[in-house]
């Protein structure tokens, strides 16, 4: 039986939650004041800017977990800023922090015997479309309103592993004897939907995936390095690089009957790390109403009868 991957559970989650809502997008708010209201006359909703907050899971992806059966989700919450250059664009900002852990332990790589957690943290830019046109009165926009987003970032990662009773940055001891950056370039991608809940709070629903420029978020990536040199130059890093003789039964190879040989397979450097986002955010709007150019603002002049000398000023001429 062929188990789904995480995409598949992206676009399933896509599917069931979002699609539905798409029937109703169109339908515009019920209440308020009229388009040809006063109240919206030389207003738009372009240059309108929010302030975001949000929450959710974060689910790790590489090579401690290749398949849908061992996503283990963990906390993430962020901070945003979003400004609408059109009806349908918009760009924001965000810094999130997230967690991510994994380990080989009720796997198929149980012999491994690997395992990690980190926090992180993340910054980026994205650029949202929506796939209806936003009306153009904010108080009046859709019921809901779905969207697409994409853009770049920058992740610093912290992979840590336990050995006894202590925690271990992982980075610091080059486990495979690859000195790899802490800091990760990412494309964040996905899909969310737009809920407003009144005048100046909206509620957002989204699911995206996090691309990543390295296959390091779990310290592991290519093969393992000699043991006895890196015992030499540090055991502490020979005890967290190979942890197959922590096991009942280990899948050595080596002729000491406890270690892997230098050169076997210990992560697949074919593929990179990822991570999946979903996410419950609200968003403040700062300036509901902005105000356009005063010469678009027209007002209706009060009529006063044009009497004769002797009449009376402003009042109605006599029939």
């Amino acid at each position: 039986m062929v188990k789904p991957s995480p995409r598949s559970w992206v676009v399933l989650w896509i599917v069931v939650i979002l699609f539905p809502m798409l029937a109703y997008a169109q339908q515009p708010r019920r209440g308020g004041p009229l388009r040809n209201s006063r109240l919206y006359r030389g207003y738009s909703n372009y240059g309108i800017m929010k302030l975001a907050a949000g929450s959710g899971t974060s689910t790790y992806f590489g090579d401690l977990c290749e398949t849908g059966d061992c996503l283990n989700a963990r906390p993430y919450v962020n901070l945003g800023f979003n400004y609408r250059f059109g009806g349908r664009v918009q760009v924001r900002g965000e810094m999130a922090y997230f967690r991510l852990a994994n380990q080989d332990f009720g796997g198929k790589n149980l012999r491994r015997n690997l395992s990690f957690r980190s926090g992180n943290a993340e910054v980026g830019i994205t650029g949202i479309f929506e796939f209806f046109t936003y009306n153009k009165f904010f108080a009046q926009r859709p019921l809901f309103s779905p969207y697409t987003f994409v853009g770049v970032g920058m992740a610093y990662i912290a992979p840590r592993a336990r050995l006894g009773n202590e925690w271990y940055t992982l980075p610091k001891y080059d486990t495979e004897g690859v000195n790899y950056s802490q800091f990760v370039p990412v494309i964040p991608m996905g899909f969310g939907v737009q809920i407003p809940l009144n005048p100046i709070l909206d509620l957002n629903l989204e699911a995206s995936y996090r691309k990543t420029f390295s296959d390091y978020l779990d310290d592991v990536s290519t093969v393992y390095t000699d043991n006895a040199a890196l015992r030499a130059r540090n055991p502490i890093a020979a005890e967290l690089a190979d942890r197959t003789s922590e096991i009942t039964r280990p899948g050595y190879d080596s002729q000491d009957g406890i270690h892997w040989n230098a050169g076997h397979k210990r992560g697949n450097p074919d593929k990179k790390d990822g991570y999946i986002v979903l996410a419950a955010k609200l968003e403040y709007t700062l300036n509901p109403l902005v105000k356009v150019r005063r010469q678009n603002i027209k007002f209706r002049r009060p009529r006063f009868s044009s009497g004769s000398s002797g009449g009376s000023r402003g009042g109605r001429r006599k029939r």
